[in-house]
């Protein structure tokens, strides 16, 4: 290579080297979240709590319920309920908005939302079975319907509900809104919905 030669391509390669970026300095990790940070990470209202519903020897049948809220504060959450058989087989399972309803939407950190959730679960209806149910006259929409009546699922008519009754199916109710607990029934191992129980709300 002539002298002129090595002389243009020593100025390409300076020339070259002027156009690329100056490197910065090395990249830092960020530093750890302190102890605050990472709690407000993990902050929210999500509770779980469970209680037995039916626990019976002879012959074998237990059943529990459950109930959890999840959201990023307490009247954020969505609430859900659910009865599982004694292997953890879900049988039944109800979500709802936890502002709508009746005794969750006052909780205002995770150890009130834990008392309202096991009072969710503590089978509101007060009654035990299917006989304790009103006399059909006495449901909703019947001429000697009660102040507070039960209104039974649209599909139910006088003979399904006097057979309810006389079956005397175990019965779990709960609050569902601002007035009224939904009630289901047990049987064959299986739920369903029968209606609403009203209440002053």
């Amino acid at each position: 290579m002539s002298t002129t030669h090595k002389a243009a391509f020593a100025a390409l390669v300076l020339a070259l080297a002027a156009c690329q970026p100056a490197a910065g300095p090395p990249a830092v990790p960020p530093a750890p979240a302190s102890g605050a940070e990472a709690a407000d990470a993990t902050a929210g209202c999500n509770v779980h709590v469970e209680k037995t519903w039916i626990d019976q020897e002879t012959p074998i049948r237990r059943y529990t319920v459950e109930a959890s809220t999840m959201g990023p504060t307490c009247n954020q959450t969505v609430a859900t309920l659910a009865i599982r058989a004694r292997e953890g087989s879900p049988i039944y399972a109800s979500s709802h908005i936890s502002a709508q309803i009746f005794g969750l939407k006052d909780a205002a950190d995770p150890a009130a939302m834990k008392t309202a959730l096991e009072e969710w679960v503590s089978n509101q209806g007060g009654m035990a079975n299917t006989e304790g149910l009103s006399p059909w006259e006495e449901t909703d929409g019947q001429p000697k319907r009660r102040e507070f009546p039960f209104m039974p699922e649209s599909w139910i008519d006088e003979q399904y509900w006097n057979t309810l009754r006389s079956e005397k199916l175990d019965m779990f109710c709960f609050v569902q809104g601002g007035e009224s607990m939904r009630c289901a029934v047990l049987r064959d191992g299986q739920m369903e919905d029968i209606g609403l129980q009203l209440f002053p709300g």
